[in-house]
């Protein structure tokens, strides 16, 4: 038999920790597995050519997408008596693409959002949209007051 999948995406945003924090209750109570997943976009690395080795631009920050999923992952553990393990996945690319691509083997699909702009609006664009529009399986969407 197999452990039903409950598929969470997570960027690091107070909308996300929980949407992270109600898979996870809703894990419990169905004896589901969580599979966190962060998708990011890999940015450019651009070095200007100037005199004598000079960057004007300072020392970039560098992102580590592994670690942010970690800690916020490790940061909604901690608010739980009795947490589910959570199987955390960093992706390169479009999170939307790779949600509705992973949600095939998921029995739910959970996402926040910082609802911005009118519904109409918000049904047009955005990650949670384009879950709405493509998941294969229900959706479900944290609105950002569930995030205060």
């Amino acid at each position: 038999m197999r452990t039903p999948v409950i598929l969470v995406g997570v960027d690091g945003s107070a909308e996300s920790r929980a949407a992270l924090h109600w898979a996870m209750e809703e894990a419990a109570h169905r004896a589901a597995r969580v599979e966190a997943v962060l998708a990011y976009q890999r940015e450019p690395v651009v070095v200007p050519a100037v005199p004598m080795g000079l960057n004007p631009y300072g020392e970039m920050p560098q992102r580590h997408p592994a670690r942010e999923l970690h800690e916020a992952v490790q940061q909604v553990r901690a608010t739980m008596p009795h947490p589910p393990e959570v199987a955390e996945c960093v992706v390169v690319g479009d999170a939307a693409d790779h949600l509705t691509e992973a949600s095939k083997h998921a029995e739910l699909l959970v996402i926040g959002t910082r609802g911005r702009g009118a519904v109409r609006e918000f049904l047009s664009h955005g990650v949670a949209a384009n879950c709405l529009r493509h998941a294969e399986c229900p959706v479900v969407v944290i609105p950002p007051t569930a995030s205060r």
